[in-house]
């Protein structure tokens, strides 16, 4: 065995799939033997005529040119699609509440995202069943590959594990937002010195960046059998999660990351942000995460068949195209991936060139010596800096007749506690990684099942309504859209309890403006008075800011 296969066999992750995964990793070869290469022209190579060596071939051959493959070339239909649904049995997954899981604005969000199917490229209906009858007939089912990789970057020993499925089923199987032919899943471990332990793990989570999605290896977060890190895969996604459960997660688009971004800036003028609130819409979409299913890795049922590649690997160095049908859709989610080493346009995945970039550890250092020096003199020349920013305070408050403030600073005290740390040889709290998912809340039975059944019949309300105002608006069309609004806002927050609290915050709203609307009504009266009080509040501003700063200078 290799010094890299040792290495990649030590720290290979275990995987835990939820109940009713039809897709396990599965290795190249089986894949190929049974998909078809096409390009614009046509097909290239038919079902059967392809192995790695020859898809390396083609690629090379015809190098710039839009390829992809297709696993399935015609999906189940009719009586053919009833009858794998009755081998395959009753349904091993429940899923939870998605829709009641986020809010209205997020329904009315996956509504128009749910009709936008009707004229994006999609992938047909029947192809998860005919896929998963394929991937069911491979040879050697029981064999589960990983990709390994072992590469030098930024002082790190990096070791990439990529898994490959044959279909992402998120959306036919799991109800989450797309379905795409083939799957690279992949996670990375970080060693900062040769034979120590790892120091980062990345796993992938669509498309989050690294800098999301690490943990350090001392996390108590991270999970894991010996060396071996836990990674809890999506239903039908094979996204990576830390921990088990139900997870909303955000998948958006840049346009509806710009609207969402108007949109929480526009609350955050009546109301305080929360730490929920991320720069988009959070569209309603769970990802289910509760291992209860299959497993694979050091203590499951089935063992880990590693493989290594890297960029001598001709299938993985010359195929640029997609790994499934290019079903040409623009916001990109049902197009099949490209392999591990390249993006769909064909540019090479920072993941794959730059992973100590991609995982946003260029600022970590290697060399845990060497970093805690670094920042132990950071710290000492902080401390420095605060000290004098607080003499100075006291002397202008000395100066303005006032006593020195008996609180202690709370900045200056974390700084010397870090500092005491840093001497001592104590490794700094290591950093709160940001949350890729949040977990599905569980309300009461009651509460659930009326906020159940609004979540799903919100959307159809406000299209029945906006028919409604288009054919005959009972009020006029402005006061009719503010009734159907203020009656949607209104269940939705009695939906959830919060009916009081919407009361409060519009009896705030209302007296914001009106307090606006006489501030500014009053001031076109008296504009005079107004721009006198204006210039005359700007002469004090002005001349006790340089007196502070005469006084800070004594």
């Amino acid at each position: 065995m290799s010094d890299d296969l040792r290495l990649l066999t030590r720290y290979e992750p275990v995987f835990r799939y939820t109940a009713g995964e039809l897709f396990l990793p599965t290795s190249v070869e089986g894949f190929l033997g049974a998909a078809s290469l096409w390009r614009a022209g046509g097909c290239l190579a038919p079902a059967g005529a392809l192995d790695p060596d020859r898809l390396a071939e083609h690629g090379r051959r015809l190098r710039g040119e839009p390829l992809h493959l297709r696993f399935v070339d015609r999906p189940l239909r009719g009586q053919a699609y009833r009858r794998w649904r009755r081998e395959l049995g009753p349904a091993a997954f429940r899923p939870g509440d998605r829709l009641a899981a986020v809010g209205l604005t997020s329904r009315l969000v996956d509504a128009a995202l749910r009709l936008s199917l009707l004229v994006r490229g999609t992938v047909p209906g029947g192809t998860r069943a005919a896929a998963q009858v394929r991937h069911a007939a491979r040879p050697s089912p029981e064999v589960h590959p990983y990709y390994g990789r072992v590469s030098r970057d930024g002082g790190y020993l990096v070791m990439q594990y990529w898994y490959f499925y044959a279909m992402n089923d998120w959306r036919s199987t799991f109800g989450g937002v797309n379905d795409h032919e083939a799957d690279w899943e992949q996670v990375t471990v970080f060693v900062a010195e040769p034979g120590g332990p790892p120091a980062w793990v990345v796993f992938s989570s669509h498309d989050k960046l690294g800098p999301e999605l690490r943990r350090r290896w001392d996390d108590p977060d991270l999970e894991r059998v010996g060396e071996h890190p836990v990674v809890y895969a999506g239903g039908g996604s094979h996204a990576g999660a830390y921990g088990p459960g139900d997870y909303v997660t955000t998948v958006s688009w840049p346009w509806l990351e710009r609207a969402g971004g108007w949109w929480h800036a526009a609350r955050r003028l009546v109301a305080a942000p929360t730490a929920a609130a991320g720069p988009g819409f959070g569209l309603p979409f769970l990802d289910y995460h509760r291992g209860d299913g299959a497993g694979i890795g050091a203590g499951e049922r089935h063992p880990w068949t590693p493989v290594l590649i890297g960029d001598d690997t001709p299938w993985v160095r010359d195929y640029r195209g997609l790994w499934g049908l290019d079903t040409e859709d623009r916001f990109g989610g049902e197009r099949a991936p490209a392999g591990p080493r390249y993006e769909r346009d064909g540019t090479v995945r920072a993941s794959w060139g730059y992973p100590v970039t991609w995982a946003g550890l260029d600022a970590e250092g290697p060399d845990p010596g060497a970093a805690a020096g670094a920042r132990r003199r950071e710290v000492t020349a902080l401390i420095a800096r605060r000290r004098g920013q607080l003499r100075r305070r006291r002397a202008a408050a000395r100066a303005a007749g006032r006593g020195p403030d008996p609180r202690a600073d709370p900045e200056l005290e974390a700084l010397q506690a870090e500092l005491v740390a840093l001497r001592d040889g104590d490794p700094p709290p290591p950093p709160a990684a940001q949350p890729v998912h949040r977990l599905a809340a569980r309300p009461d039975a009651r509460r659930r099942r009326f906020l159940v059944l609004w979540s799903a019949a919100s959307a159809s309300v406000v299209l029945g309504g906006a028919a409604l105002i288009v054919l005959n608006p009972p009020l006029g069309v402005f006061w009719s859209v503010a009734a159907l609004l203020a009656g949607l806002v209104a269940v939705e927050a009695a939906a959830r309890r919060r009916l009081l609290r919407l009361l409060r915050r519009g009896v705030m709203t209302a007296v914001v403006l009106l307090a606006g609307w006489t501030l500014v009504e009053t001031a076109a009266r008296h504009w005079r008075v107004t721009v006198a009080a204006l210039l005359a509040a700007g002469a004090v501003a002005l001349w006790v800011a340089n007196l502070r700063a005469w006084l800070a200078r004594r």
